[in-house]
C-alpha cells in the first residue's frame, strides 16, 4: 500500500474513533444523571420505572423501521444523521415543564429517534472497520473514556442546575451530526437482490443467535435497574450530582481493560460463555450496589467492565460476524430491541413496582438472587444441550 493510502486509511480509522467518542460523550450529557434530576423534581420510584421503561416501548416498535430504511436505502450515514438531528431538538421538549405526564410527552418524543442512534452508530462503525481491518475494540475505547471524562466533569457542574443536562444534551446531538459529515458515505452498495427484501425475513446465518439474545436479554434486567436506580438510592442517602458523576466515571473507565483484550476473549472463549460469566458478575454487582456503604457501591461501578461490556463487545460482534448480507442494521436493531427495548422495559417497570414494595436496598438483593438462579439454570440448559451433541456424534460445544 502507497504512503498516502496508508495515511487515507488512518484519517478514515481516526473519523470512526471520532464518530463512536462523540456517540458515547453525548450520551454522558444527561444519561447519567436523568434518573437523579427525576428524583430532585418529586417523581416517585415507580414514576421513574415508568419514564425509563417509555423508551425502551418506543424503542421496540420504531427503532426495526429505521434499521430497515437504513439498509434498504444502504445510506446509512444519512438515516443517523436524520435520527440524531431529531434527538437534539426533541430532548428540549424536557424543559417545557415540570411534572410527570410532561416528562412522559417529552420522553415519547425524544426517544422515536434517541434509540436508534447506537444501533446505527454500531453498524456503521463496525462495517466499516471491517472494511479496513481496524480493531473495533480500540475504536470502542474512545467511547469509554469520553463517557467517563464527560459524566466526571459535569457531575460536579450540576449541582446549582441539574436542568442543564437537556441544553447540553441538545448541543452534544448537534455535534455529533457534525462529526457525522466528516465520514465518506457509505461505500457498500446494495445489490438488486437486498433491495428487494422485504421488511422482516431471515436477518441471522444461525440459530446461536436466539440464546445469545436470550441472555443479553436477562443482562439488560440488572443494567437497567442499576441504570434506573442507583442514582436515585445515591441520591436517598445524602449524596449529591458529584458521586453520581464520579460513579459513572468509575464504571466507564472499568471498561477500558475489557476492551484491550476484547478480541482474544471473544475468540478464545466464545459470547455465550461470556454472557453465563456476566451474568453471575452482575450478581455480585447488584449486591454492593445495595449495601448502602459508599465505597462498596463505587466497587460495584468496577463491575461494569465485565457485566456491560463483555455483554455489549461479545453481543456486537457476533451479530456483525453471523448477520444475513445488507442486514447489518437490522441485525444490530434485533439486538437493542432486546436490551433497549424488551429488556429494559421489564427491567424498569419491575425495579419501579420493587423499590414502592421493598425498598431499593432490598431490591438490588433480590434482583442478585435473580440473576444467580438464571445463571445456574442457564449452565444446566447449556450442558444438556453439549451432552446431547456429543451423543449425536457432534463435538462442537457452544
Amino acid at each position: 500500500m502507497r504512503r498516502g493510502e496508508k495515511r487515507m486509511e488512518r484519517g478514515s480509522a481516526g473519523q470512526l474513533l471520532a464518530v463512536n467518542t462523540f456517540v458515547w460523550v453525548t450520551t454522558a450529557l444527561y444519561a447519567p444523571f436523568i434518573g437523579a434530576y427525576y428524583a430532585e423534581q418529586g417523581i416517585t420510584p415507580f414514576q421513574v420505572g415508568v419514564l425509563t421503561a417509555i423508551g425502551p416501548v418506543v424503542s421496540t416498535l420504531i427503532q426495526p423501521l429505521w434499521a430497515y430504511i437504513s439498509d434498504r436505502l444502504g445510506k446509512r450515514r444519512r438515516v443517523l444523521m436524520i435520527v440524531t438531528i431529531g434527538s437534539g431538538l426533541t430532548i428540549l421538549t424536557y424543559l417545557l415543564h415540570v411534572s410527570f405526564h410532561a416528562f412522559v410527552a417529552a420522553t415519547l418524543c425524544f426517544t422515536v429517534f434517541q434509540t436508534s442512534i447506537l444501533p446505527l452508530a454500531d453498524a456503521l462503525v463496525t462495517q466499516e472497520a471491517a472494511r479496513q481491518k481496524a480493531n473495533f475494540a480500540k475504536i470502542r475505547m474512545g467511547g469509554t473514556t469520553g463517557y467517563a471524562i464527560t459524566a466526571l466533569v459535569l457531575g460536579n457542574f450540576l449541582k446549582a442546575r441539574p436542568e442543564l443536562i437537556f441544553v447540553l444534551g441538545s448541543c452534544g446531538f448537534f455535534l455529533l451530526t457534525f462529526f457525522l459529515r466528516l465520514l465518506p458515505e457509505d461505500k457498500t452498495r446494495q445489490s438488486v437482490e437486498i433491495k428487494k427484501q422485504k421488511f422482516g425475513g431471515e436477518i441471522f446465518k444461525t440459530k446461536q443467535i436466539y440464546l445469545v439474545l436470550l441472555l443479553a436479554f436477562v443482562m439488560q434486567l440488572g443494567l437497567s435497574f442499576t441504570g434506573t436506580f442507583y442514582s436515585v438510592y445515591v441520591m436517598s442517602l445524602g449524596y449529591g450530582q458529584f458521586i453520581v458523576g464520579l460513579s459513572s466515571c468509575i464504571s466507564a473507565m472499568s471498561e477500558l481493560p475489557v476492551l484491550l483484550f476484547a478480541d482474544r476473549l471473544v475468540k478464545k472463549f466464545g459470547a455465550v460463555r461470556l454472557l453465563e460469566f456476566s451474568v453471575f458478575m452482575m450478581a455480585t454487582r447488584l449486591l454492593l450496589a445495595g449495601s448502602g456503604v459508599l465505597p462498596l457501591m463505587l466497587a460495584s461501578q468496577l463491575l461494569q467492565s465485565v457485566t456491560y461490556m463483555t455483554t455489549y463487545y461479545s453481543c456486537v460482534v457476533f451479530i456483525s460476524e453471523n448477520v444475513q448480507e445488507g442486514k447489518i442494521s437490522q441485525g444490530q436493531s434485533r439486538l437493542a430491541m432486546v436490551q433497549a427495548g424488551i429488556g429494559a422495559v421489564v427491567g424498569s417497570i419491575l425495579g419501579g413496582c420493587m423499590t414502592e414494595r421493598l425498598g431499593v436496598s432490598l431490591s438490588f438483593t433480590v434482583l442478585a438472587a435473580g440473576m444467580v438462579a438464571v445463571g445456574l439454570v442457564n449452565i444446566l440448559i447449556i450442558y444438556y444441550i453439549n451432552k446431547k451433541r456429543k451423543k449425536g456424534g457432534v463435538i462442537h460445544e457452544i
